[in-house]
């Protein structure tokens, strides 16, 4: 009797042991980031407000998306341009449990509130037409529908219901929405320059669309499916998320380095909040309490109370830090709004032009080279000033793998009498698909004229540095 009382004790231990890991994972509040410069996964315990452990991903770049089951038990991320493939990992292990491969590269990655269906945007690449969106099981890990939509599909919401997936498409400026039921695309509508990324609102009324080349917030009625407003945001709106009450939309702004807090019921900014370089994405605790901001260039996530919208803590994370797993996080309780959307505001606008900045853009690739001039830089990059002109050179997509170009062979300084030069040093800030970045060194020449790319997706690039 003795021995069966203390197996039964020892099964009773193994279970509710069991059931405690899981409400341990569910309660321990781990967020996690998508580092798509270094190919990893940052993960972030908020109540030390420090990076506790990163997983590998074994590529050299991690998709844009991210997205956490809803029991907090399976992470599904991506592999970009260079893997194209769809991991799930699991949260305790941090071991990858399934991998699913593709023909396009995975960019953005949601997750449907019950939890049965990830949704995956699978972009072609630069100057390619065409994109789609993957429906996975997760029980089975298996493709169920893959849908078209418009060109270059960058990141995926899901409703609070379920009951439609949204998805920007960056190449044509546009967003599509698809019916979960029947997998059927109900609309793709036409909103500003480069759409990247698309929130709704909890009680699914309204759809907010952050377009990154036209510096405007579109909003979009869900009954009609009509952009039924434009306003401006920040320099380069490049992430959106609302609230979980709904009374807020929060926008970060790549160029200006800052987050627009809106009133969803005016349309109104409430403040600015300054954040780091390049402000990427944004994403709420799933109380509300806190707000993240993943900051692009300065390799950094900020945490921010909610409602006196200042920065409290600064949290070191990977390369190129895209989206946060509490984006998923989407609250059915929001506030009864009233939807008054008073006057559009406007935001003067300081000019950026510089004599040592040149920026161009072809097909939808944004190209910007500066001159570097300041000593403290060079010295910092261990380059002599007077041997060499040196130039930062970034590319901007949200489609395809500026990565693998070649561009090292392809760019050339041009002086005033036409004499070409080869980079003497090429030196790789970031070989993230979408955001590379390199530091180019040439040998000083007595009045330069451009810097010239000769193919850049079969196109020749100059940009003209004769008036410095």
């Amino acid at each position: 009797m003795k021995k069966l009382m203390t197996l039964i004790f020892s099964i009773l231990l193994l279970v509710l042991s069991g059931c405690n890991n899981e409400d341990q994972t569910k309660e321990n509040g781990l967020f996690y980031v998508a580092n798509a410069g270094e190919g990893t996964i940052s993960i972030i315990d908020p109540t030390t407000n420090k990076e506790v452990d990163k997983i590998e991903l074994g590529t050299k770049q991690a998709s844009h998306g991210i997205a956490l089951s809803p029991d907090g038990q399976t992470i599904y991320s991506g592999t970009g341009f260079e893997g194209m493939s769809l991991i799930a990992i699991n949260a305790t292990t941090k071991e990858v449990e399934n991998e699913i491969s593709f023909d396009q590269g995975v960019h953005g990655i949601d997750i449907g509130p019950d939890g049965k269906y990830v949704y995956v945007s699978l972009n072609p690449g630069l100057g390619v037409n065409g994109g789609s969106l993957a429906t996975m099981d997760t029980e089975s890990f298996e493709l169920v529908e893959n849908v078209d939509t418009g060109n270059g599909p960058a990141h995926v919401a899901v409703s609070s219901s379920g009951k439609q997936v949204w998805v920007a498409n960056v190449n044509d400026n546009s967003v599509s929405v698809i019916d979960t039921a029947t997998n059927n695309v109900l609309k793709t509508i036409e909103v500003g320059e480069v759409p990247n990324e698309v929130a709704i609102t909890p009680d699914e009324k309204f759809v907010f669309v952050a377009n990154v080349e036209s510096d405007l917030l579109s909003v979009i009625g869900t009954g009609s499916l009509e952009v039924i407003k434009t306003i401006e945001a920040g320099d380069g709106p490049h992430g959106v998320t609302v609230s979980p009450d709904g009374t807020e939309v929060w926008v970060s702004n790549n160029n200006s380095n800052d987050i627009y807090v809106i009133d969803t019921s005016t349309l109104t900014i409430k403040t600015i909040i300054p954040t780091g370089s390049y402000a990427n994405h944004t994403a709420f605790s799933e109380d509300g309490k806190w707000v993240y901001v993943t900051n692009r260039e300065s390799n950094d996530l900020v945490k921010i109370d909610q409602v006196t919208k200042e920065v409290t803590e600064r949290i070191l994370v990977g390369a190129e830090p895209h989206e946060i797993s509490l984006e998923n996080n989407v609250s059915t309780n929001s506030n009864s709004i009233e939807y008054t959307f008073l006057d559009e505001f406007a935001v003067e606008e300081e000019s950026s032009d510089s004599s040592h900045e040149r920026i161009e853009m072809v097909d939808s690739v944004s190209i910007e080279a500066s001159h570097i001039t300041k000593e403290e830089e060079l010295k910092e990059l261990n380059i002599v000033s007077k041997e060499n002109i040196v130039f930062r050179l970034s590319l901007t997509t949200h489609s395809g793998n500026l990565s693998e170009l070649g561009l090292e062979k392809a760019i050339s300084l041009i002086d005033v009498e036409d004499n070409a030069y080869n980079p003497t040093e090429w030196i790789v800030e970031s070989a993230d698909a979408h955001h590379p970045s390199y530091i180019i060194s040439f040998p000083q020449v007595d009045k330069l004229k451009s810097l010239n790319i000769d193919n850049l997706n079969n196109k020749k690039v100059v940009l003209d540095f004769s008036s410095m």
